[in-house]
């Protein structure tokens, strides 16, 4: 038997053929797993943005930031796109762009010659070309173009819609950068500016011109607006395709966000806060169990945090607003006293504390932040020679500072304490310092530099650093509850996250506009070449006109300029050598007809109103004067100017304040008269029913003319700010007075004031009466004297008797809460609040059980009792500041709030439904117990929602729980109903 060989050549290709699909399969296994790894494989894409367009694009050190910034950043949490950014001039990256060194290019605009060769993104923001005004200079109302005539307009060199500007005639100063721009406009070089809104905005607040503001859309017609998009090449489809997607994703709400960050805040670094702010899952479900804070901040701590026309305002309250957006926080402001705000903290009825510096006393009370700002103390004075080193140098001085602050022991240890006068308010210690009723305030630079601002007060210095042993300057730090001392971390990691950029605008905004610390007069001035030019040109001649009837203020008696403002003149005429020839006029009139026609030069005391703008300017004011009503004898005191109705009230023709009153009180009935003596005679005769005026010239008038029958009626809020007023067709005057009234000293304003402090009447002595008339001077002094004694006392009777009119409007006399008055006042205003910010709106529905019972078997004075224990348990349940509380009628009563989370009402409504079971009145016999019954609403309103939906819902709640046995909660969600989405 023969043995053949293995057939090899057989067995390998039966094992190919049975290998052969595995390795195909292995093969296709293999190839997978990668492409499974990579679903979503991250693309980096080159994109030019313009270097230096602030707040769109812009560079801090080596990171870009901006409002473009922020939306690229945005585009790249919703794609798997990587953005590699370079910059440099617009010219520069188009170039590049277009030569393909760049996929993609920011911030263009689209062109129909651009969309031959680029695929263009929807715009994500439309750039609106707005105008820029001095709030103190406010523009006339913009409707075209021609509008704009006769005024000095500003726009960038060069800028698209610059030819519009020119084609229409306009005056146009161009600037080559925006900066420089709004810079002008503060400068008062130009009288309005045009260019991008949010530009302008950001840039007038990083530079701390709080007085410039948006007027209005230039009436530009088709180049009212730039659209913002993303370009790419006409052949990147797919990338196109891709950065639209991701701008698709973005809320509108958002980018809405993001602009206005960038206008209030200068900066918006946490575009997504769980992305950039570094919170461990802990804080996060920490703060969103918190609830709304409240925040307590001084209302009188210019300009870190006041009160102004009922708003708080000032760079703290920006701080905390900016640590709310970062983190989500919901704050409510709570604005006192500092005294009353410390106390606050250690019941709890305040979470947080503003401006509070960090003592280690200070421990036990708060958890501190690091700080948000330091700012030193100081010493003011408006004297000349005292210098400051150590508290020794005050020991012959009074003292002022403010009550409860850190220093005040080390103070009062080392100088006298009778010496050392505490004010609980700012305000109050620098208009001592005016009055000299205090020699030194010691407080914060920028507060007392506010203040002086804010009071006018000149030749007010700074003697020297307030410097205590172991006491450094002031650290403005956030003072958190102990209870809450997590938020203390948060805050703090907030605090760390703001950009340099964001702190600095805010800063700006609230110190840049400051008076400079330690300016003082020196009482000589210095003439410029184009000065002295102008006045050799002119002989040193200038023409002045005056009120010829405005004593003691200013006036013309025996064809001579007299008053204060002569005084004045004669001043600065030694000073610069300068001579002021009177044009006669018979009236105040005439003077200003005489100024429009350009016939004088000057008037030495006037005020800036808008009218007068258009053919004058003004130097800083250097005198102030209180303005009053006067009235008859027998006319009643009143609170405001509205009180007189439609009566007749006069004001002499022309006067400053005639224009002003009209555009802020239009109802007024004002009467024009010729003269002061006029109107003070038409008042005694009765034609008037009062006569505005102010106080100086009413008492020199009052005295003159022997009118022992008037009286102050009231004083009028706003206050006479009188200056220097030069034609405004010669600039260089303006220079001149302007450094004249610079140089006034703190002597010679009060010299000034001094002078005619006592209404003298020289020209009109009749020596051989002089007795008789010293003593009808004395008389009437003493009239006055009473009068206004009398005007203070009833003013502040007048005052209190008007808040206890108005508490009682609102409140229920029997419980103390609020009545059916205060509920239809305030519950449609909480339900828009709660529907504008999307937030959570409850209404409880309280009535007590079985009451009628109580009534007719115990009598109603003990139902009476029981109400009044139904309210004060309702207080102590329900005390936060957006809780609102009312009597709704019998033994009704209602609560409406808003929420974040609903579990938390329905757990103080059942702890208050519990505590009511649980009370009884001992006072009677048997022993009277007291259940009530609750119907709750609740839900998010959307646009469509109604109020009384609500309100009808968690009545029908309080049926249910009647029904239901009593002694109950019933609640009802609210839901809002949209209308069906219609389709076109």
């Amino acid at each position: 038997m023969s043995i053949r060989p293995p057939d090899t050549g057989s067995t390998l290709s039966a094992s190919r053929l049975f290998c052969a699909p595995l390795v195909f399969l292995l093969f296709y296994l293999l190839a997978a797993l990668p492409a499974q790894a990579q679903v979503d494989p991250t693309q980096t894409v080159t994109i030019g943005v313009v270097a230096d367009n602030e707040p769109y694009t812009f560079f801090e050190g080596r990171k870009p930031t901006g409002f473009s910034i922020d939306v690229l950043r945005l585009i790249e949490q919703r794609s798997h796109l990587r953005f590699d950014i370079r910059a440099g001039s617009w010219p520069d990256i188009y170039a590049a762009f277009l030569r393909g060194d760049l996929d993609a290019i920011d911030g263009i605009s689209w062109r129909p010659d651009r969309a031959q060769t680029i695929r263009f993104t929807e715009p994500y923001h439309t750039r609106e070309i707005y105008l820029l005004q001095d709030s103190e200079r406010p523009l006339p109302r913009i409707r075209q173009l021609e509008d704009l005539a006769g005024l000095r307009v500003g726009m960038v060199e060069d800028i698209f819609y610059g030819q519009e500007l020119l084609d229409a005639g306009l005056s146009v100063n161009q600037y080559d950068s925006l900066p420089s721009l709004v810079r002008a406009l503060a400068f008062g070089w130009i009288d309005a500016a045009v260019g991008p809104r949010l530009t302008l905005e950001y840039l007038s607040n990083k530079n701390g011109f709080r007085f410039l503001e948006l007027h209005g859309p230039a009436p530009l017609e088709r180049f009212s607006g730039e659209d913002f998009r993303i370009g790419v090449s006409i052949d990147n489809a797919a990338l196109a395709q891709d950065l639209q997607q991701a701008l698709d994703a973005i809320p509108d709400t958002t980018i809405d966000n993001l602009l206005k960050r960038w206008q209030e805040f200068g900066g918006n670094y946490s575009v997504d806060t769980n992305g950039n702010l570094p919170l461990d899952a802990r804080q996060r479900q920490y703060l969103a169990n918190l609830g709304p804070i409240r925040v307590g901040f001084m209302e009188d701590y210019a300009p870190f945090s006041f009160a102004d026309g009922g708003q708080l305002r000032g760079l703290s309250v920006d701080i905390m607003d900016r640590l709310a957006d970062i983190t989500g926080l919901q704050v409510i402001p709570v604005p006192a006293q500092w005294q009353e705000l410390t106390a606050m903290l250690k019941r709890g009825d305040i979470d947080v504390l503003a401006n509070m510096s960090y003592r280690p006393e200070r421990e036990s009370l708060a958890r501190f932040t690091e700080p948000y700002h330091n700012i030193p103390n100081v010493v003011f004075t408006l004297d000349e020679t005292l210098a400051y080193e150590r508290l020794e140098d005050l020991a012959d001085q009074r003292v002022a500072l403010g009550t409860g602050i850190y220093y005040e022991a080390s103070v009062r240890d080392q100088l006298d304490d009778d010496q050392v006068i505490a004010y609980t308010a700012q305000q109050d210690m620098f208009r001592a310092l005016s009055k000299g009723k205090v020699d030194a305030v010691l407080t914060a630079l920028h507060s007392g530099n506010y203040w002086i601002r804010e009071l006018g007060i000149s030749g007010a210095r700074i003697a020297g650093e307030l410097q205590i042993p172991g006491m450094a300057g002031e650290d403005l730090r956030f003072g958190v509850r102990p209870s809450l001392s997590p938020l203390a971390d948060i805050l703090n990691q907030s605090l760390a996250s703001m950009t340099p950029t964001e702190k600095r605008v805010i800063e700006n905004r609230w110190l840049g506009a400051s008076l400079a610390s330690g300016s003082e007069q020196s009482g000589t001035v210095q003439w410029t070449a184009g000065q002295r030019q102008w006045l050799e040109q002119r002989q040193r001649q200038i023409t002045i006109c005056v009120d010829p009837d405005w004593m003691p203020l200013e006036g013309v008696r025996e064809g001579r300029h007299t008053g204060l403002s002569a005084d004045a003149l004669a001043l600065f005429s030694e000073r610069g050598d300068i001579r002021f020839r009177l044009l006669k006029t018979d009236s105040w009139q005439a003077s200003v007809e005489a100024a429009k026609e350009r016939r004088c030069d000057i008037f030495p005391l006037a005020m800036e109103t808008p009218e007068r703008r258009q053919y004058m300017d003004f130097t800083t004011p250097y005198l102030e004067v209180p303005n009053v009503v006067l009235g008859r004898i027998g006319t009643p005191f009143i609170q405001r100017l509205a009180d007189l109705d439609s009566q007749p009230v006069g004001i002499v023709e022309g006067y400053a304040y005639a224009e002003l009153l009209k555009q802020r009180n239009p109802s007024l009935n004002l009467v024009t008269v010729g003269s002061e003596e006029e109107g003070l005679r038409r008042l005694q005769n009765g034609e008037l029913a009062g006569y505005i005026t102010t106080l100086a010239t009413a008492s020199y008038y009052m005295q003159s003319l022997g009118l022992a029958d008037l009286k102050v009626l009231t004083r009028v809020p706003s206050d006479w700010t009188l200056s220097m007023a030069t034609r405004n067709d010669e600039p260089v005057l303006h220079g001149i007075m302007q450094k004249l009234v610079s140089s006034l000293t703190a002597e010679d304003r009060r010299k000034l004031e001094s002078n005619w402090r006592q209404f003298e009447i020289k020209q009109k002595v009749d020596y051989t009466l002089l007795w008789q008339i010293l003593a009808a001077g004395i008389v009437i002094t003493l009239l006055l004297f009473y009068w206004n004694r009398k005007l203070g006392r009833l003013n502040r009777e007048l005052a209190s008797a008007n808040a206890a009119l108005s508490y009682l409007s609102v409140t229920d006399a029997l419980t103390g809460l609020g009545n059916r008055t205060f509920f239809d006042r305030e519950f449609e205003k909480s339900f828009q609040w709660c529907q504008r910010h999307q937030q959570g709106f409850a209404v409880a529905m309280v009535d007590a059980d079985l009451f009628k019972q109580i009534n007719d078997t115990r009598g109603h004075h003990v139902g009476d009792q029981c109400l009044k224990t139904l309210a004060t348990l309702m207080r102590e349940h329900f005390r936060r500041d957006t809780d609102r509380l009312s009597r709704f009628g019998g033994e009704e009563f209602v609560l409406f709030t808003s929420y974040r989370e609903i579990a938390d009402i329905i757990a103080r409504l059942e702890g208050f439904r519990e505590a009511v079971a649980a009370y009884h009145a001992r006072q009677e016999k048997p022993e009277l117990s007291l259940t009530v019954s609750i119907g709750l609403a609740y839900g998010i309103p959307g646009p469509d929602s109604a109020p009384a939906e609500y309100l009808r819902l968690a009545d029908q709640a309080l049926y249910r729980a009647k029904h239901n046995g009593r002694n109950r909660l019933e609640s009802a969600p609210v839901t809002d109903r949209q209308p069906p989405p219609t389709h076109l």
